[in-house]
């Protein structure tokens, strides 16, 4: 494929990308300081200055697969879909198509080495998974390596089915179906690939409605054939195939909502109109001379991606008054101004005019390639697929492929009127921006502030926030087109067009509506950033992150939601945001990128006070076309990071009513992610960009707020600076002191000291000096230490103490963040507590005593653990000792203590208040109890009710100490680490009476309930035993994952069956068993299966199709063709009526002529036709039959040329009068059809020295006879070439002929083997008795196969009156005119008494064109007959055709050479005798020779009488010149009498010539020796029968090839 030829190029892109781990553009200085200059003063706006680079943690892998027939772990599970029936293994092709999966989410190192190693990557597939391309050459080699890669953790090759859509694959095995479907092609589809593919298509057109067209992108095909869709699967060149979209079309109000107006003015020096902008719009068409678009269409209206050539909006005018909301100018009315009237633009018609339907075709990524070099930056589309809501289709997948390739391409789509059915794709695309309609109040309608009730409601099937914005979409005063036939809408305006009644502007409803004033909104915020910063291509990512950031939160705070994404568009908060009346810094940066595993930190000085917005956009890669629905479609992942001058963390996506909400997990979805805070506290804060995982990524970040960056350093404590190993240590042991602590700035420190001091004993532990740490980076040390005294310790650790590091917090500036103290109780040695080990023991090592304070348990299987203990005492005089057990409290990822969720009691199972210790070393100085802790909260059961233990560490607190003296204490802490376990209680609803007609859906519900102890993913699988289609939730598939299911969450899931058309097999109220497997991904252990019966219901269901005479499908009535007749025929129609249902159906079926001179006829196709007019017939049918009626009429022998007529055809069921009539028809013209079909049967294939043939195939289609001439078109020098079949002929209707064409191109010298440039014109004219005529020429190619051609040539051929016993030597050359080297032998045959003997014994090798010399001696014998004789001398090649290994393709071509020769003579006979003698015939064949010829005159008088009489019906059939004139009379009448023929031949006579021929034919005759130089030798007895010499100096090779030795 072409895409190798991208590869080397990537390659050295992704080396020179291998080692920075973020990247800078140079557009802007590095220096700290610097901020961007823009155009026109006090903008608002400020660059980012360069961020510090840091690394960022990728979350693990699950290893998983999201392949489109389920998921998998392909080290566990076996690859879905690789051995399925009807597509072999994989294909009937080599596989070329693997995946590779990563260990790691960072696919930007796998795919950098897989450029270098030469293997293209086609396409994403979550999780972590490549899809590649390998060649056939060395493929094994090429797996080994790459599976030895280290990034690798498995490849395998890719099945052929996952090409399919799943529901697409359930049709194959099911009845053959007419669907339109989209192809999306493998990145880098060359064009020769495309018109391989075209090629394929054209094979596979099954019936007259199919059509298709094909782009580098997408293959749309309509009318396709289901049957055939594994043949497409099959073409290296395919991506994918899913079923093809069904679109649907989805100011001054608008403009005052979307605080449009004000922007205008706000920055001086720019007046913001959407000047300079190109704007594409698609839609239904335009009226291209409304007033409001006077001088603003940049070209003629675009027709080569619609349906028709019309660019005029005759429908319902919604292009026009989408295009007018956008920028229309306001002509005639200024309160219908659109949102960019000084913008310009191109528009693309969509829709068909006489139907009003929207189609289109070819890729967005076509359109869009156009739109861009046409001048475009920006795309709007008021429209999409209304049948794929919320999915991720073709067109999605195009839209964010082009837009990642071309990122200063902005697209826009409505997001549709479908309310909570979901969104419409392509508006599901990443990165596009989605638009939903919200309210206006205009005309009395619902005030402003709401989003609009029918406006499309998300999320996508992935689970992504759509739509993206929402802005005013009800009653939008916008332009009327004058044409429409249909606009509907309230007149707004009192203006009008010229005819002064079509009002010049009326209100249109929808997200069609509110699409463009987002994309005005867009125009000028890029206006404002070319004109204001001076950036030439702001990006889409950019601009989608400015309106984004400043949109409102309509109603209740509640932002992100279904209903209005992120919020209704408000253009002036978003160029120059507000917090009350203090004007806010707009802080953003486009030009940088992210390595996965990596992090950019900016740092801010935000003055309190006032809210803080950040917005996080990225164009991210298209998504795969092999993964299922419900997977993500987010490749690169990128997160938003805020963390406060207090430590407090907020993480992108985060929400809880309409604000973000500390804590919270990382969004693994969207590729847009928020922060939204309504006050910020003042001092430093730091905004992290981290990558995630996937591939190298650029991306924007807009900041709102009351801020200026910093770049500074600053260093600062963090949670547990201070953590020593035991926190009540007893006095004089040795514990560790960890200390930690970060730079949260950007800027590295440079080398510092830090401190640790014990506050109460006043001794400083130890100074330590540290190196350079840089921005966002942690620092930890780790230090001995004991305590000499007892009692509370306060220990400090101070950073930076010496103060080298100028900070931004520190103990001189801001807030001292580089200060942290704990307080430690020191005891003295007194009592200690000791955990045991869990058999009792004591632990003797460090290691053992660290263990013996842990434990960990399954909450499956039990919910408490038991800590045994010892206290003891170790002191000197018996005590009373207490006890004091803390809480159990959760350990937090950053070691902090936290109140759990669930509720654990901490039990001794010794009562005891206190204890009598005996002084240590003496019996009873110790006690042995043991502890329990348990969750109260679980509760372990077999079914639904089972509540498990919250994972994760919790620790307890066990502290003893002497009642009389409570300073001498002692402190362990225990902790439980509590295991992540998987649960499952799954429950069915509506199953009962489930079930459906055929061809529909039946629908119940799956409940599943996640009892495990945290979120889990749950796979779910359905099946039928007669695998019917199951389509799970709301994906094409009958498997699904859903989640994350929270712990104790039930989410429930829909199950639709597909019921099959109607069959014998599933008749009414058969009863379907489907099965469902519920299974948690982390652990396949833990499963549910939930069961049900689906009942097949009765259905009355039909189908009608109207045929014509020729079986050819007429088609609705709004397109069939009319059909051409003569007077006096027989016009038949066949109507085949098909029962869907699965009952019996009785039918009446009546006809009616549109002419009533035309008589009806209707009867069942099976009976005769009956006697008279019969108009209706009644018909049963059984179910899942089909029968036919034949509906006949005939033409008028009356009837003028041009007189029509049309039959009716209405069909109805008599049992039920509810179901609507299907009305069919046909229509009829007399008039003369004189259809010639052709086709080419065969083309040439020539050997040197032999003739090649083709063959041509007519088929008189048409209703008249056709008269044929036939043409061959001027050939080469050299060449020869003829119509073995005559050249003129007359067909009848209906008849078929095929026309043989001989070529001869021999030349001496050899051609290649190949197809050769020249091409063979043959013109075909038919013609009419009434004078028309038609021309055609076919162009046949010529293939030279290799091939071998062996002559001899010799000077002299006759040798004479030989002496008995004289020995003569012949002399000739032996070539060979093939193109290949052969070896020649020779051979000979002689007449009895002449010895031949050759120079040259055995094979002579002669290469290609050569020639040599050799000759031959002859001697004739005593025994040698008197007379003329004749000797042939043979070449032959020693290759032989037809052998395994044979080295040419076609029969070698031989020579043949024949020698006169004669003794002298014994006889002395004299006259005729002697001659007859001479030529060795005997005396007596004189008289024998007398008798013959006066029989051949006798004869001859007789046919000359003959010739003269009437001639007979049968030599009529023989043509003047037809090669059927060879041979006797008998033998010309047998052959013109053979039907079997292909050709049909025309009338002719018996000439004189024949007469002639047929009197010689009775006589001995000579061979003759005038043979012109090279032509074949005749054979001894002359030419053959019917041969003439020019016939035979052009094909008499091939007689001998018919008839010479074999």
């Amino acid at each position: 494929m072409a895409r190798w030829k991208v590869n080397i190029f990537v390659a050295l892109i992704l080396l020179c990308a291998l080692f920075p781990i973020g990247q800078n553009h140079a557009d802007h200085p590095s220096n700290s300081n610097y901020s961007v200059q823009s155009v026109v003063d006090d903008i608002g706006w400020d660059y980012l200055s360069q961020p510090k680079i840091s690394e960022y943690g990728m979350p693990a892998i699950s290893g998983l697969i999201f392949s489109p027939l389920g998921t998998f772990d392909p080290l566990v599970d076996p690859v879905p879909g690789l051995f399925e029936e009807g597509f072999g293994k994989t294909s009937t092709k080599e596989a070329h198509i693997f995946i590779v999966q990563a260990k790691s989410h960072d696919l930007q190192a796998l795919s950098s080495e897989l450029a270098l190693m030469g293997v293209p990557v086609l396409d994403f597939l979550p999780e972590s998974a490549l899809i590649i391309e390998l060649q056939t050459f060395e493929q094994s080699k090429t797996i080994e390596k790459i599976s030895q890669n280290p990034h690798v953790r498995w490849i395998g090759e890719m099945p052929h089915t996952w090409k399919i859509s799943p529901y697409l694959y359930k049709l194959i095995s099911s009845n053959s179906a007419n669907l339109d479907l989209d192809l999306v092609l493998y990145p880098g589809t060359s064009q020769e690939e495309v018109m391989l593919l075209r090629k394929i298509l054209l094979d596979l057109r099954g019936n007259s409605e199919f059509q298709f067209r094909c782009d580098l992108h997408l293959c749309q095909l309509r009318h396709f054939d289901s049957s055939s869709i594994p043949i497409i699967a099959d073409n290296p060149s395919v991506m994918a195939i899913e079923l093809g979209p069904q679109l649907q079309i989805q100011n001054s109000n608008a403009s005052r909502i979307s605080n449009i107006d004000p922007v205008s003015s706000f920055f001086p020096g720019i007046s913001l109109t959407g000047s300079g902008e190109v704007i594409g719009i698609s839609d239904t068409g335009l009226d291209s001379d409304h007033i409001d678009f006077e001088g603003r269409l940049r070209n003629p209206i675009y027709n080569q991606f619609g349906p028709d050539e019309s660019g005029a909006d005759t429908n319902s005018g919604h292009g026009t008054h989408v295009t007018a909301t956008l920028l229309g100018g306001g002509v005639g009315d200024s309160n219908a101004t659109g949102m960019a009237p000084d913008s310009t633009f191109h528009f693309y018609q969509l829709e068909v005019d006489n139907t009003g339907t929207l189609a289109r075709w070819g890729s967005l990524y076509e359109m869009f390639s156009h739109s861009r070099l046409n001048g475009a930056s920006i795309q709007t589309n008021s429209w999409g697929s209304e049948s794929q809501l919320g999915q991720y289709t073709a067109d999605s997948r195009s839209v964010d492929e082009f837009v990642n390739d071309n990122p200063d391409f902005l697209t826009l789509f409505s997001a549709g009127d479908s309310s909570n059915l979901g969104v419409t794709p392509p508006s599901t695309a990443k990165n596009a921006i989605s638009v939903g309609a919200s309210t206006t109040g205009a005309f009395g309608t619902i005030p402003p502030g709401q989003t609009y009730a029918d406006s499309s409601q998300g999320p996508t099937l992935d689970g992504r926030i759509k739509p993206d914005i929402v802005a005013p979409g009800v009653m939008i005063c916008s332009a009327r087109a004058e044409e429409a036939s249909s606009a509907l809408g309230t007149q707004c305006s009192q203006t009008t067009h010229s005819d002064g009644t079509t009002p010049l502007y009326i209100t249109q409803n929808g997200s069609s509506m509110a699409t463009p004033v987002v994309s005005g909104a867009a125009a000028l915020t890029r206006q404002l950033l070319r004109e204001g910063y001076g950036i030439s291509a702001p990006r889409a990512d950019l601009i989608k992150a400015v309106l984004l950031n400043g949109a409102d939160d309509l109603g209740q705070p509640n932002i992100p939601n279904a209903a209005e994404g992120w919020g209704q568009l408000n253009l002036s908060n978003s160029l120059k945001p507000m917090s009350g009346d203090t004007n806010l810094t707009l802080l953003f940066d486009y030009e940088r990128q992210l390595f996965p595993g990596h992090s950019f930190v900016y740092t801010f000085d935000v003055s309190g006070g006032s809210g803080l917005d950040a917005t996080l956009a990225w164009n991210d890669r298209e998504a795969s076309s092999n993964s299922n629905q419900s997977a993500s479609t987010l490749v690169n992942d990128l997160d938003l990071i805020i963390t406060s001058p207090d430590g407090t963390t907020y993480l992108g996506n985060n929400f809880v009513s309409g604000f973000s909400e500390q804590g919270g997990s990382p969004d693994r979805l969207n590729n847009v992610e928020r922060i939204r805070l309504p006050s910020a506290q003042s001092g430093i804060w730091t905004i992290e960009i981290g990558h995630a995982g996937g591939f190298l990524q650029d991306f924007s970040l807009v900041v709102s707020a009351n801020s200026t960056e910093v770049q500074s350093s600053d260093l600062t404590v963090v949670q547990n600076s201070i953590s020593p190993s035991d926190t009540s240590p007893l006095q004089g042991d040795t514990i560790l002191i960890q200390m930690s602590w970060s730079n949260q700035a950007a800027a590295p420190t440079g080398e510092y000291q830090i401190s640790l001091e014990d506050l109460t004993s006043g001794n400083l532990i130890g100074s330590y000096n540290m190196p350079s740490l840089s921005g966002g980076e942690i620092e930890s040390l780790s230090v001995p230490h004991s305590f000499s005294t007892t009692g509370e310790h306060t220990l400090r650790l101070t950073l930076d103490n010496l103060n080298q590091v100028a900070e931004l917090n520190d103990a001189l500036i801001g807030v001292n963040n580089n200060v942290y103290e704990v307080t430690i109780e020191v005891t003295q040695i007194g009592v200690r507590v000791t955990a045991l080990n869990e058999d009792g023991t004591m632990p003797i090592t460090p290691q053992e005593l660290e263990l013996a304070k842990s434990r960990s348990f399954d909450p499956s299987l039990t919910n408490w653990v038991e800590f045994p203990l010892e206290f003891r005492n170790e002191g000197t005089s018996e005590i009373t000792l207490s006890k004091a057990i803390s809480s159990v409290q959760r350990v937090d990822e950053f070691g902090i203590l936290n109140q759990p969720t669930d509720e654990w009691w901490s039990l001794l199972n010794d009562s005891s208040e206190s204890w009598i210790l005996s002084p240590a070393g003496q019996e009873g100085d110790r006690v042995f109890v043991t502890l329990n802790l348990s969750n109260q909260d679980s509760s372990i059961t077999d079914g639904a009710d089972s509540i498990y233990a919250i994972p994760g560490t919790f620790v307890s607190d066990i502290r003893i100490f002497d009642k009389n003296a409570p300073t001498i204490f002692h402190t362990i802490r225990v902790s439980i680490e509590v295991a992540r376990v998987e649960g499952i209680y799954t429950v069915s609803a509506g199953t009962s009476g489930l079930g459906a007609e055929p061809g529909e859906i039946a629908e119940y519900s799956i409940s599943v309930k996640n009892i495990g102890n945290g979120p889990t993913l749950y796979s779910i699988s359905c099946e039928t035993t007669n695998r019917w289609v199951v389509r799970v939730h709301d994906g094409q598939s009958s498997e699904m994952v859903i989640g994350p299911v929270l712990r104790q969450e039930f989410r429930t899931v829909d199950i639709r069956i597909t019921v099959p058309q109607s069959s014998s097999e599933f008749g009414a109220g058969f009863k379907e068993y489907i099965e469902c497997s519920i299974v948690s991904v982390d652990d396949a252990s833990v499963s549910s299966i939930e069961d049900a019966f689906v009942e097949v219901m009765e259905s009355m269901d039909f189908e009608t199709e109207l045929f014509d005479s020729n079986n050819q499908r007429i088609g609705p009535s709004a397109l069939a063709e009319t059909i051409s007749v003569k007077n006096g025929d027989y016009v038949s129609s066949t109507l085949n009526i098909t029962n869907f249902g699965n009952v019996d159906l009785e039918f009446e079926v009546i006809a009616q002529s549109s002419n009533n001179a035309w008589p009806i006829q209707v009867y069942s196709s099976d009976d005769q036709p009956p006697i008279g007019a019969v108009s209706s017939i009644s018909i049963s049918i059984q179910p899942g039959k089909i029968k036919s009626v034949t509906i006949r009429t005939v033409v008028p022998l009356a009837a003028s040329m041009g007189e029509s007529n049309k039959i009716t055809i209405r069909t109805s069921l008599l049992d039920d009068p509810s179901t609507p009539t299907v009305i069919n028809a046909t229509f009829l013209e007399v008039r003369e059809d004189t259809t010639l079909d052709i086709s080419i049967g065969k083309e040439f294939t020539v050997s040197m020295g032999a003739s090649g043939l083709a063959e041509i195939e007519l088929q008189n289609s048409g209703n008249v006879p056709l008269s044929i001439q036939l043409t061959l078109g001027t050939l080469p020098d050299g060449w020869n070439g003829g119509f073995l079949s005559g050249n003129s002929f007359t067909m009848d209707m209906n008849k078929e002929s095929i026309i043989s064409i001989a070529l001869d191109i021999s030349d001496e010298e050899p051609i290649e083997p190949g197809t050769l440039p020249e091409k063979i014109a043959v013109i075909i004219e038919s013609s009419t008795s009434s004078g028309i005529t038609k021309t055609t020429t076919v162009e046949l190619s010529i293939t030279v196969v290799r091939s071998v051609w062996i002559t001899i040539e010799a000077p002299s051929i006759a040798f004479q009156d030989l002496e008995v016993n004289e020995e003569i030597e012949v002399k000739f050359t032996i070539n060979n005119y093939g193109n290949i080297p052969s070896g020649v032998t020779l051979e000979s045959m002689a007449p009895t008494g002449w010895e031949v003997q050759f120079s040259d014994i055995g094979a002579i090798e002669l290469e290609s064109g050569e020639s040599i010399d050799s000759s031959m001696f002859l001697k004739p014998k005593a025994s040698a007959k008197d007379g003329l004789m004749q000797i042939r001398v043979f070449a032959n090649s020693t290759i032989l055709f037809g052998s395994n290994q044979s080295e040419v393709d076609s029969s070698p071509v031989n020579a043949d050479l024949s020698l006169s020769v004669s003794k002298q003579r014994s006889s002395d006979s004299g006259g005729l005798s002697g001659f007859f003698e001479s030529m060795g015939l005997p005396a007596w064949s004189l008289a024998l020779v007398f008798t013959l010829a006066v029989s051949a005159i006798a004869t001859a008088v007789f046919r000359m009488r003959q010739s003269s009489l009437p001639i007979r019906n049968e030599e009529e059939l023989i043509p003047l010149g037809s090669a059927l004139q060879a041979g006797t009379q008998e033998r010309r009448m047998e052959l013109a009498l053979d039907t079997h023929s292909a050709g049909d031949v025309v009338t002719g006579d018996v000439s004189e010539i024949e007469i002639e021929e047929a009197m010689s034919a009775v006589m001995p005759s000579l061979p003759s020796l005038e043979v012109p130089e090279g032509a074949a030798p005749l054979p001894l007895t002359g030419l053959p029968d019917g041969w003439t010499m020019e016939q035979w100096v052009a094909y008499g090779h091939v007689w001998w090839e018919q008839n010479g030795p074999k």
